[in-house]
């Protein structure tokens, strides 16, 4: 093999490691962000890969409205962060790290706009319940859309002078590939963890969103 060959094939190998290890990270940070919610309210939970663990049978919903919010904060803190570090030092492995950040408030924003929300259960309804926002609004779903836009433009200003078709091809690929691994993470991380923790309803839902628990 060619050492220019070796070279790229090491870059794309590193990029593609990074990419899928930011998806990893942003997901538990978003979990964290739920735990650390919890936490404070002095309520036992266990953060998991794609999944925070209530260590109660039932939690009322002045409480959960907190650790609901606590995921978006903590996705946004990712991509805050991510972002930042891409701006100070653009590079491949900081594109990398930055798409894999972006990649969670991507996947929600696709469910949005094929779904009408970007969430199913009562997640984002009581996060915007803890903003002070109408629960039945859209207020997380335009948050996590805005960040994908400010990500997309930061990403396309770097990329200004190779942003190509060929160049927008491969970040959809990426996405679709993204969107596809973070899916099995979540299948994965529910059949391990599901049978060890019981699920914990949550009481007290205001009337008009109790349709939408499930």
């Amino acid at each position: 093999m060619r050492p220019s060959t070796r070279q790229s094939t090491n870059r794309t190998l590193r990029f593609i490691i990074l990419f899928a290890a930011s998806i990893v990270g942003a997901g538990f940070v978003h979990e964290l962000g739920h735990a650390v919610a919890a936490w404070v309210q002095g309520v036992g939970a266990v953060p998991t890969l794609m999944n925070e663990y209530l260590l109660r049978d039932e939690i009322p919903w002045n409480q959960y409205v907190w650790i609901a919010l606590g995921g978006p904060v903590g996705s946004v803190l990712a991509v805050v962060v991510a972002t930042i570090c891409f701006v100070r030092r653009p590079g491949g492995s900081e594109e990398a790290v930055l798409a894999g950040a972006l990649l969670m408030p991507i996947a929600y924003t696709v469910r949005f706009l094929l779904l009408g929300r970007g969430h199913d259960a009562l997640e984002w309804q009581a996060a915007q319940s803890a903003l002070g926002a109408d629960p039945a609004g859209h207020a997380v779903d335009l948050i996590f859309l805005v960040l994908c836009l400010v990500g997309g433009l930061v990403w396309a200003v770097w990329r200004r002078d190779r942003l190509i078709a060929s160049s927008l091809g491969k970040a959809i690929g990426l996405a679709v590939v993204g969107i596809a691994l973070l899916v099995i993470l979540q299948v994965g991380n529910k059949a391990l963890f599901n049978r060890w923790f019981a699920e914990c309803r949550i009481v007290e839902v205001p009337p008009t969103l109790q349709a939408s628990q499930k």
